[in-house]
């Protein structure tokens, strides 16, 4: 896939608006976890959801089907803050992975590329003398 180049004064604004959408995400981050307490270790499904920026239904679905770790403890499901650490650092490694796994193909065309129109060029010329 060929990442589109835009003009020097577009994309000067789109980096710097992806730039304060990132200042801004990352403010909200914060924001959320300063509303959990610091000792506190386990932490409620609302609680999850907000410091994982996802919907409780969500975090409902993917503790049902054991996709996200959680615990439970007299009925109430809760989640513990360093497991849920530890599987946000394991996913974004997978992610990375498959993203390489999604550009290497490309990458291989692209290596292949010029060889095979040097090759094809070269071909050319013999034929033509």
């Amino acid at each position: 896939m060929a990442r589109e180049e835009y003009p020097p004064p577009v994309k000067g604004f789109l980096d710097m608006l992806a730039n304060l959408l990132a200042e801004k995400y990352f403010d909200r981050v914060d924001d959320r976890l300063k509303k959990i307490p610091e000792l506190k270790r386990l932490i409620t499904v609302k609680e999850a959801s907000q410091y994982l920026s996802l919907s409780t239904e969500t975090i409902y679905k993917m503790a049902a089907s054991k996709k996200l770790p959680y615990l439970k403890i007299g009925g109430r499901v809760l989640f513990d803050l360093k497991s849920l650490d530890q599987w946000i650092e394991r996913r974004m490694i997978r992610e990375k992975e498959w993203k390489r796994q999604e550009l290497k193909p490309e990458i291989e065309k692209e290596k292949a590329g010029p060889k095979e129109g040097k090759e094809s060029d070269l071909l050319n010329m013999l034929k033509k003398g």
